[in-house]
């Protein structure tokens, strides 16, 4: 008797929340019943046919009802007025109700910071979220012209402001796989990392890792020993503020710290765009097909070196090293290759 009854409280309450599977089975139960009742009346008509049984009920239920099949016999039209009609609107309310509601609820849920992103690929991830600097960052990043149209949002703040195109992910911890998760590290692009402290970048840098080996990883330090630390561990690219460099230049040189703010930044004038060269490439070719395109070869880096060269640059630049340069706009491999050759360029 308890079991009876505890299955039947257990029924109730799944009734009472509409639960998928038993309204599943209603619908079922309901016009497996309305078959045999029409068959039984002697409508041969919709009986006969499965597919047409389908189709007359679901134009019932929905109100649609083209009138190309109908009840024909007295016995029928009772079943249809006093059964099939008020039941299979019934269930097709509930139905609509149900997939209505849960619909509300995903949006709701994602609107509140509380989707999963897993399975989004491509993304530029922002973890971490600061009021003065994370609305610049995502400017930048739109205006960088790198393929940045899905910018997923990371943090434990309950007042981010953000615009409509960025989706949000609010978690407890921002070092948890399972926060990084639902805002799609494992399949990301890049991602940027701008936590309370630098122990918490450290940690979530260490997650992101184990989650993607490959990502391309930029992360804020303050302290420049850890932020070297972090390169090395967590292989990334560390960033630590130069606010006290700008400040010199600024004063020694009047007008040096707003150039420099404005290199930085994607939707002010000319910025810093990188690229890397597939082939061995002679310098003053690699600088003539820049200047094709009104951009500065500015600086260059060989694979695997952490230092970079400036003027005067080397004669060669080798296959997979780098190159940086100024420029308005964020130049296509197509632009800068035309002037290389055979040589191949990935941006």
């Amino acid at each position: 008797m308890p079991i009876l009854y505890r299955l039947l409280v257990k029924f109730y309450r799944e009734f009472l929340e509409l639960k998928w599977w038993l309204l599943c089975l209603a619908a079922i139960a309901f016009f497996a019943v309305s078959w045999l009742l029409f068959h039984f009346a002697g409508e041969e008509e919709l009986t006969s046919n499965f597919s047409v049984y389908i189709y007359f009920a679901a134009t019932t239920a929905s109100t649609v009802g083209y009138g190309d099949y109908s009840p024909q016999t007295e016995a029928g039209r009772l079943v249809a007025a006093l059964w099939f009609f008020p039941g299979s609107l019934l269930i097709f309310s509930a139905a609509l109700g149900w997939l209505a509601g849960s619909m509300v609820e995903r949006i709701r849920r994602m609107a509140e910071g509380y989707g999963n992103y897993e399975s989004m690929k491509g993304a530029t991830v922002i973890v971490g979220y600061n009021r003065d600097h994370t609305q610049v960052m995502i400017e930048n990043l739109i205006a960088g012209q790198d393929g940045d149209d899905k910018i997923v949002l990371l943090t434990k703040r309950s007042d981010a402001e953000l615009p409509e195109e960025v989706y949000l992910v609010r978690a407890e911890r921002l070092d948890a796989l399972a926060s990084l998760k639902r805002a799609a590290i494992p399949q990301a692009n890049k991602v940027l990392v701008y936590a309370g402290s630098d122990a918490e970048t450290f940690n979530t840098c260490l997650a992101i890792r184990e989650l993607n080996e490959s990502l391309h990883i930029a992360a804020f330090f303050d302290d420049r020993d850890t932020a070297r630390r972090a390169a090395r561990i967590a292989g990334l690219e560390a960033i630590v503020s130069n606010a006290s460099e700008a400040l010199v230049r600024a004063a020694q040189d009047p007008g040096a710290g707003q150039v420099l703010m404005a290199l930085s930044a994607a939707n002010v004038g000319a910025t810093i765009y990188s690229a890397t060269v597939d082939g061995g490439v002679s310098t003053p070719v690699l600088t003539a097909a820049l200047a094709d395109n009104d951009a500065s070869l500015i600086a260059l880096s060989e694979p695997g070196s952490s230092d970079f060269r400036f003027l005067p640059f080397p004669e060669q630049l080798q296959a997979g090293g780098s190159f940086y340069y100024l420029c308005s706009t964020r130049l296509t491999a197509s632009q800068i290759s035309k002037g290389l050759g055979d040589v191949s360029v990935t941006v």
